[in-house]
């Protein structure tokens, strides 16, 4: 059979509001998709490994029920320990999950026996059903599971209808947590997806070892392990250390297996200071921890040690949002996140109370919440210097959003978003990020958008004032759109033309191409709005009507880059190559019309020391007396407000491409 990555959910805040979703425990095991295929049986790991060998009791309870079927299945679900009939917790399954002795795995089997909870179907004989809603394939499982076909060590997991009900038996029972699912929703192999929600009651994560100190006293073997998780850049953080839930064979274990991982240098991004002697370790075993909370400085307060996560591969251990399960608050407007063509609505944001808040936050630390018309986000670092020359600050630089804000949400509304981010400001290396963050909160608007390679993944959706911060929040200073809507990703409304100028040619040499492309344009009776990059060229940018594909606006640009640099070869070039273009050429660029890519958005920050940005400009500003320098943080938000917003007034009557678009 062809293996399928199983569909992930996605951490939630509190119970989602209305119908349509239905609640399962949130089993405290290994989650495995269970294939069979007569007396081929696999139990297979989120990182590819096959458990089979050490819970011979499923496999045999599989086999039964392929036999009584007839027919190849692929289940979902989760290998839990039973204690007296009932799911016990993980610590219960850590003297099966790594026994590899042939007469011990047949001694634990009767000893300490497990079962497969299945909460989903997956293949149904030759019926695929991942396609299929929820409740659809439910119903498959159900029928298959029925008696007696429903064994001890194969069972249908447990389903309801109200959430608050579950929650309540969850904090009695001392369960994980809840998961809550769309009863509507597809199976999305591979994806982690808000259509299932994890909703936990207690604070609970998987961490990486990064290494352990030397005992102290009478201890043996391990004084602590060190803890970390990656960042969305690839770093490994440290987020504390532990020496609390081991037992004197765990300490042996945990010391065995570290001890063949041991390195020389610290892989955490920052060493941090120990009370004993370090020993680093090849960051590769995955541990899961219980923890009262997370402090301000982003460390782990009171860490337990619950046991060894083999089934988890290291690289997916992240910094999981902290929050417990709460009721639904029935007061708030929706924030159930939105699907392609629809439209978020929120009251209207009280913009002065907002700058007020985020100064009172930077001042009292730099951490805290604020309220915004999509619900409440969380901020932090508000005091960090993201701009060393000009001292300005991650909040100087969210407050700026905040006064552009009426201005740049349209322009930016349903389109995906790209990311560079700066976590530590313009002084620091930046990296690229397409998808959405998994930890998003419910507050910002996360689709699922297809890319030029058609690769699906999720991403940000602009258009809203909670995505926008949230983006800033994550160290992104510029905000950089798609030129189409997430509503028609293959069409584009507008055309881009970059002036990009090499290293020899002067600002006043790309004054002089923007001339050129402005007389281009009025001999082709189009319109267009030039905008600064917010670095050393000129965006120049075509309003389009409905229903032009990317390729279209593509090819109209390069119609008037081609015209532009044909005409004046010495100081315009369509060349892509650097070494081939003209020695102080401006580069006339259309590529930027291509699907998926993007140059910073209208009243775009840039991540320069002087915290420039992009300004849309009249054409008679384009003059030797242009500084692109003079736009900025500071100075953009009066200029809007004295001659007001011109690329909306620019950009509100599409061009009209009859016959330009023929013209040879």
């Amino acid at each position: 059979m062809k293996a399928i990555a199983p569909m992930l959910a996605t951490i939630g805040k509190e119970l989602p509001r209305g119908d349509g979703w239905v609640f399962e425990p949130k089993y405290d095991g290994i989650r495995v998709l269970a294939y069979v295929n007569g007396r081929d049986v696999a139990l297979v790991t989120r990182n590819g490994l096959d458990k089979a060998r050490q819970f011979p009791e499923i496999v045999d309870a599989l086999r039964a029920l392929e036999q009584r079927a007839k027919r190849p299945l692929v289940l979902d679900g989760e290998i839990v320990a039973m204690h007296g009939g009932v799911p016990a917790r993980f610590q219960e399954l850590q003297g099966r999950m790594h026994v590899t002795d042939a007469s011990a795995i047949a001694h634990l089997r009767d000893a300490s026996p497990s079962s497969l909870f299945a909460f989903d179907l997956l293949l149904d004989g030759k019926k695929t059903l991942v396609t299929e809603p929820w409740r659809v394939r439910r119903k498959h499982l159900a029928a298959l599971l029925q008696p007696p076909g429903r064994t001890s060590a194969l069972r249908l997991s447990d389903v309801g209808e109200n959430g608050e009900a579950m929650l309540r038996t969850a904090r009695r029972n001392d369960w994980e947590g809840v998961i809550a699912k769309r009863a509507d929703a597809s199976y999305e192999p591979g994806r982690r997806s808000r259509d299932w929600l994890k909703l936990k009651i207690e604070h609970r994560q998987e961490f990486v070892v990064g290494g352990w100190t030397e005992p102290r006293n009478t201890r043996e073997h391990i004084g602590a392990i060190l803890l970390g998780y990656y960042d969305s850049n690839g770093d490994l953080i440290y987020a504390g250390h532990t020496g609390t839930g081991f037992t004197r064979k765990s300490l042996l274990e945990m010391y065995h297996r570290l001890a063949k991982l041991e390195r020389k240098s610290s892989p955490f991004t920052t060493t941090p200071k120990t009370n004993e002697r370090p020993h680093w370790t090849r960051p590769s075993v995955v541990v899961e921890i219980k923890f009262n909370e997370w402090t301000g400085d982003g460390k782990l307060r009171q860490p337990v040690f619950i046991g060894v996560r083999d089934d988890k591969s290291p690289r997916e251990v992240t910094h999981e949002p902290e929050s417990i399960a709460k009721p639904a608050k029935r007061a708030r407007s929706t924030t159930r996140p939105t699907r392609a063509g629809t439209k978020r609505r929120s009251r209207q944001p009280n913009y002065a109370a907002l700058l007020d808040a985020l100064t009172d936050i930077e001042r009292a630390g730099g951490d805290g919440e604020i309220e915004l018309p999509e619900g409440a986000l969380d901020v932090s670092h508000l005091d960090k210097i993201f701009f060393p020359e000009t001292k300005q600050t991650k909040g100087d630089l969210m407050r700026y959003y905040v006064r552009v804000a009426p201005y740049i949400l349209p322009a930016i509304a349903d389109r995906p978003l790209v990311m560079k981010r700066f976590p530590n400001g313009v002084a620091s290396k930046g990296f690229f990020q397409q998808r959405a963050p998994a930890e998003a909160p419910d507050t910002v608007r996360v689709e699922a958008v297809a890319d030029v390679g058609l690769r699906t993944q999720d991403r940000l959706i602009g258009g809203d004032l909670a995505t926008l911060l949230y983006v800033v929040q994550l160290g992104a200073i510029s905000i950089d759109p798609w030129h189409s809507r997430v509503q028609s990703v293959t069409r584009a409304d507008y055309s881009i033309i970059d002036l990009d100028p090499g290293p020899r040619a002067p600002f006043s040499r790309v004054v002089e191409v923007a001339h050129a492309v402005k007389d281009v344009l009025d001999e082709l009776h189009l319109h267009a709005v030039p905008k600064t990059s917010g670095a050393s060229g000129v965006h120049i940018v075509l309003p389009l009507g409905r229903g032009v594909p990317n390729d279209g606006a593509r090819t109209l640009a390069e119609l008037i880059a081609t015209m532009v640099a044909e005409r004046n070869p010495k100081i315009a070039t369509v060349e892509r190559s650097v070494g081939l273009r003209p020695r102080g050429a401006v580069y006339v660029d259309y590529l930027q019309n291509i699907r998926a890519k993007t140059v910073a958005g209208v009243y775009s920050v840039r991540a320069r020391p002087g915290a420039t940005v992009s300004t849309p400009l009249r054409w008679n500003e384009i003059n030797e007396q242009l500084d692109p320098g003079e736009f900025t943080m500071d100075t953009v938000p009066p200029r809007i407000e004295k001659i007001g917003d011109l690329w909306a007034r620019g950009m509100k009557a599409p061009n009209s491409l009859a016959g330009v678009l023929t013209r040879g």
